[in-house]
């Protein structure tokens, strides 16, 4: 059984060892040449972040598809239609 503080603290803790790590990459990127900067890592950041949210979106559309040992298909092409 969670503790009630438990989500919280998972959250806290997930986003400062992301943290951490984007402080790492940066420092510790070998190609001189293309530096790494913390905005590099904004689009992920913001997934980390609905996922320390739980945020509940996430995983709906696929909760509705079927595995496919559950006859479900084995590739969903989520790629849109070029505009014609």
């Amino acid at each position: 059984m969670l503790n009630q503080n438990e989500p919280d603290l998972f959250q806290i803790e997930l986003k400062q060892r992301f943290e951490e790590l984007v402080r790492w990459a940066v420092a510790h990127n070998p190609d001189r040449s293309a530096p790494l900067s913390e905005a590099d890592f904004d689009a992920a950041r913001k997934e980390i972040t609905k996922l320390a949210a739980h945020d509940l979106s996430l995983g709906e559309r696929n909760a509705k598809i079927p595995e496919p040992a559950e006859n479900g298909p084995q590739y969903i092409n989520v790629t849109p239609a070029p505009w014609p």
